[in-house]
């Protein structure tokens, strides 16, 4: 693909076809919604503050009047509000589990307009959840990708390969005729990673190098398996201006060798299908930011109290933009750290230091401490002779370990480093645990498509 046609492209994209399809077309507010959060990136700390304390006023007082759950919950627990003690009130909420919003589904949602969809989340570590949600949010979601895609170095309407093991994008995006006009229309090749092979990895970088993106997005477990595969073939592949990672954590390890095998920046986007892109880190902060337009986020302990600033804790979320079906302190199933510091960058965006990935990664060993799944990545990545690794906790004391080998031949080679392994694991989880060492041909993702490194099937 020539220089001439990726900027020919790129522009009439950028100036014609996205500007009148979502104006008179879909009639969304779209590039509207992303110049506020364009200006509001310079605003001040204290300025952003504000504009969330209103917005968050506005919907609580809203699902106050409108959604029949939240009626019941005010009333039960006595919750009085206010627009300058929002900040302080919201905390009587009860948290909104994914349990919860099965068992009062209906008591969740109001239809404003005709103007809302079916969606659910990705399902990862159990039965996916439906949701309600609408037009307006909608369009904040198509806005703050555009901002985030932009801090990666990508305009609106740039070429961008998207490597995605998703059914629906690879349903979307695959090679029909349909699928061509939307590669045409967007500018974005979607590559189906469902089941990564020798040939299928092969065809990516063929795409990859004839494309020439300015920017990949993927899933962190696609772009990990892609660059062993690259770098142990010892293939050329383009260098993008940027990779930008999602849908699991993004360990160190990962991402040093993903950015020597593209010799390209990798950006961290966090965000869920329940409430859209939540926070991604620019070029000058190594902490992801949080958008105060569209999320309140808090993080708070297993017994649903905050922790302070730089403490790991579960992930709350409110949802700002949807009200259909308002989730308000949402459990999200996350866990991570709020930074009690600002970038270095000029945004007034706050920042969330890390993520510590899913609540179901976290391990509890018999003394009753909580092990975060980076304890054990560090013990798997990298291993020469393994390709692809699970650690399930079956019981306080009973790890199953899922392998995928580079070659099976070498078995004897890493008995040594089972037991090694071994040994490390029984020092975290105790000495009598039991250790179960599987070898398979394949992990298969998650129904959503992400691969989870590690989960527990132990109950709170």
């Amino acid at each position: 693909m020539s220089y001439i046609d990726h900027t020919i492209g790129a522009y009439l994209r950028r100036s014609v076809f996205f500007p009148f399809y979502w104006k008179y077309i879909k009639r969304f507010n779209v590039l509207g919604y992303y110049q506020e959060l364009k200006n509001h990136q310079w605003n001040t700390v204290e300025e952003n503050r504000e504009i969330q304390r209103i917005k968050l006023f506005k919907l609580i007082k809203y699902a106050s009047q409108n959604i029949p759950y939240y009626k019941k919950m005010i009333k039960e627990h006595n919750i009085q509000f206010s627009e300058d003690t929002i900040f302080d009130d919201i905390k009587k909420f009860p948290l909104l589990t994914k349990d919860i919003i099965r068992n009062h589904f209906d008591g969740l949602y109001k239809f404003r307009d005709s103007t809302y969809y079916t969606n659910s989340s990705g399902g990862s570590t159990g039965e996916p959840v439906k949701l309600y949600q609408d037009k307006y949010y909608l369009e904040w979601v198509i806005a703050t990708k555009i901002l985030f895609d932009e801090w990666a170095g990508r305009r609106i309407g740039d070429p961008m390969v998207r490597i995605s093991a998703s059914l629906s994008d690879a349903l979307r995006g695959g090679q029909n005729f349909k699928g061509y006009l939307r590669q045409k229309f967007y500018g974005v090749t979607v590559l189906n990673s469902n089941r990564m092979t020798d040939k299928s990895m092969y065809e990516f970088v063929q795409k990859i190098n004839h494309i020439k993106p300015g920017l990949i997005l993927t899933y962190t477990s696609s772009i990990d398996t892609l660059a062993c595969f690259i770098q142990k073939n010892n293939i050329s592949i383009h260098s993008p201006r940027a990779i930008m990672s999602t849908a699991s954590v993004l360990y160190p390890e990962i991402q040093k060798k993903i950015e020597k095998v593209f010799r390209a920046i990798v950006f961290n986007r966090y965000g869920s299908r329940e409430v859209g892109d939540i926070a991604c880190n620019c070029e000058k902060s190594s902490g992801l930011h949080l958008i105060p337009d569209i999320h309140y986020l808090e993080v708070v302990d297993n017994k649903g109290k905050e922790v302070a600033l730089g403490k790991t804790g579960n992930i709350i979320i409110t949802l700002l933009t949807n009200y259909t079906m308002p989730l308000i302190r949402y459990k999200i199933g996350d866990r991570g750290i709020l930074s009690d510091m600002y970038g270095q960058c000029e945004h007034g965006f706050p920042l969330l230091e890390k993520i510590n990935g899913r609540i179901k990664s976290v391990f509890i060993n018999k003394f009753g401490d909580y092990i975060d799944d980076d304890s054990f990545f560090v013990l798997f990545h990298p291993k020469e002779n393994i390709k692809k690794f699970q650690i399930i906790q079956e019981a306080v004391e009973y790890i199953i370990i899922n392998l995928v080998l580079m070659d099976q031949t070498k078995l004897k080679d890493v008995d040594k480093e089972f037991r090694e392994i071994s040994q490390k694991i029984r020092r975290i989880m105790g000495e009598g645990t039991k250790i179960k060492y599987n070898i398979v041909d394949e992990i298969k993702p998650s129904p959503s498509g992400k691969h989870m490194y590690a989960f527990s099937r132990v109950k709170d």
